[in-house]
């Protein structure tokens, strides 16, 4: 949980599935990714980490798996309810955001 400091590794994955979104732990040297899907703003539930290595290359077939489980997950955890969605990262931070291009 994080409360009044900025969050600044949070992106949102390109889908399929659709409002998976990713944290980087970028230290220590053994970097980790934490997928999870926003319950609603202000509310990210992470399901599961992996650390980078595991996951490989950004479209990989570990990534899709990776994508599909959080998903399947989060539809046995949370049955019938979608994900929040929105088209602004500020409609899912709303403090303490500050938004960059990559």
């Amino acid at each position: 949980m994080v409360i009044g400091d900025a969050v600044v590794f949070l992106f949102r994955l390109a889908p399929p599935p659709p409002e998976i979104w990713e944290i980087r732990v970028t230290e220590p040297v053994v970097q980790c990714r934490l997928l999870g899907r926003f319950a609603e703003p202000d509310t990210l539930i992470l399901i599961k980490f992996y650390t980078r290595p595991l996951l490989g290359d950004k479209g990989s077939a570990a990534w899709a798996m990776a994508m599909n489980l959080c998903q399947s997950q989060w539809d046995q955890l949370f049955a019938g309810a979608a994900p929040f969605s929105a088209a602004s990262v500020h409609d899912y931070v709303t403090e303490n955001c500050d938004e960059f291009p990559i």
